[in-house]
Order: structure tokens, then C-alpha cells, then sequence
């Protein structure tokens, strides 16, 4: 910490020292945040005002803040990823009445607006899925 401050953000370039991935590019810019005695709210707060004030700067962008928050169980449930794409409303649903069991969960991935989007011929090939599967659970 900088003498005096209680917190301070800085902006580094960084070049990776490791090898080369596909998913992780070589340089790249990243923020530094210096903080002392905080809780997880307060570096949100602080993102969020941060990025606010780069996009209105930037290219006079109001984003409304606080940003949407989910944790980490709702977003691995939901979404079946700690990283959720949530622009689309692709969520996982959970059928007990599929599972064979109690401690088997059958999930699904809901698609808004699927119905008008298939043909009842084009889904059928799915009901005899699910029931070969159920099918297979049973003869366990």
C-alpha cells in the first residue's frame, strides 16, 4: 500500500511468462486494486464506478450500476457455468419426475420460444430419448 492511502487502483500492462493457450492472450492490460479492510461489496462498488466512468468517457455510455449479481450456486444451477452467458435466457431446469430416482436429478435446458421454433415431428426423436433413458435407469 502507497503511504497514506487507504486504497488506489493502477492500470498495468502485462506479458504472460508462461506457455502460449489458445483461450489466454500473451499481453494484455489489466487493473491493479490496492485496498485495505474491505468486504467483497466494496470492491464491487468500486468496479463498478470504475468501469462506469471509463465507458462514459470513453464513448458517453451510461451503464447502470449495480451490475446484476448471482452466486456462485445459483449461477452453476442455473447455468450449469461459474461464467453465465445470461444475454439469451438459456437456463438448466430441473424434472424430478424424470429422474429415476432420488439421488439421480434430470436436467434440462429450457429454450424460450422453443415451441414456435420446432415442429412437434422435430421433436419427437427427443421423447423417445428421454424415454430410453428412463427405460435404461429402470432395468438398473
Amino acid at each position: 500500500m502507497a503511504a497514506g492511502f487507504d486504497r488506489y487502483y493502477q492500470i498495468a500492462r502485462c506479458f504472460r511468462d508462461e506457455d502460449l493457450r489458445a483461450d489466454r492472450q500473451p499481453e494484455f492490460t489489466q487493473i491493479d486494486l490496492e485496498m485495505s479492510f474491505v468486504a467483497k461489496e466494496d470492491i464491487q462498488s468500486v468496479v463498478e464506478g470504475l468501469i462506469q466512468r471509463i465507458w462514459k468517457a470513453a464513448k458517453q455510455v451510461d451503464i447502470q450500476v449495480p451490475f446484476p449479481r448471482m452466486s456462485f450456486a445459483e449461477a452453476t444451477c442455473k447455468y450449469g457455468s461459474d461464467k453465465p452467458d445470461t444475454r439469451f435466457g438459456l437456463m438448466i431446469a430441473q424434472l424430478p419426475d424424470l429422474a429415476p430416482d432420488e439421488h439421480t436429478v434430470a436436467e434440462v435446458l429450457v429454450l424460450p420460444g422453443g415451441a414456435e421454433l420446432f415442429a412437434t415431428r422435430e421433436l419427437v426423436p427427443f421423447n423417445d430419448l428421454i424415454g430410453n433413458s428412463q427405460k435404461n435407469n429402470e432395468s438398473k
